[in-house]
């Protein structure tokens, strides 16, 4: 048997083909990437709120997104305080229903859409709403495209996190 030599300028090209593709996986988001600067709000509920995030995919993962949640509540103080686990007066769970975003481009725009419910602690709803937002990264701003997607996804998400929060804090509860 005998092994035939790929040509120079082939292996050359698969090489750089693999050096490519394999940089181009982006880490999953961190909450603090997910968290808005600022929260415009109306009002401080006295009452305690535990948050649950559902439906997270690829940078997005659900525990990202409770904590991104959880981390804006108590920065603007939007609830007395989060609970991690059972007995609070609230529980809020957010859900991401779709991400929607092209696939190439130099710039990169993701809409997304939430659902936000809240009920009581006798599981009565208090308040629930979809919630549509957008964010946009350019091209100047990262030189990978997977790096502008994640940076247009957690806009995106820190914009409907700033709407829900705002939202809720308008809400007599």
């Amino acid at each position: 048997m005998s092994i035939n030599k790929i040509p120079r300028g082939l292996g050359a090209l698969l090489l750089g083909t693999a050096v490519l593709l394999g940089g181009c996986a982006v880490a999953p988001s961190t909450p603090s990437a997910m968290t808005p600067d600022t929260v415009v709000t109306a009002k401080q509920h006295a009452k305690t709120v535990t948050v649950t995030a559902t439906g997270g995919k690829g940078v997005a993962t659900d525990a990202a997104m409770a904590d991104a949640v959880a981390a804006s509540i108590e920065k603007t103080k939007t609830f007395s305080r989060v609970i991690k686990e059972g007995g609070a007066d609230y529980q809020l769970t957010v859900t991401l229903m779709s991400l929607d975003m092209p696939s190439f481009g130099m710039s990169f725009t993701c809409k997304t859409e939430m659902a936000w419910s809240l009920k009581r602690a006798d599981g009565s709803a208090a308040w629930q709403e979809v919630i549509k937002s957008e964010g946009m990264a350019s091209a100047g701003e990262a030189f990978a495209g997977t790096e502008r997607a994640k940076m247009a996804i957690e806009r995106s998400i820190r914009e409907n996190i700033a709407q829900g929060l705002a939202k809720i804090s308008n809400q007599n509860l």
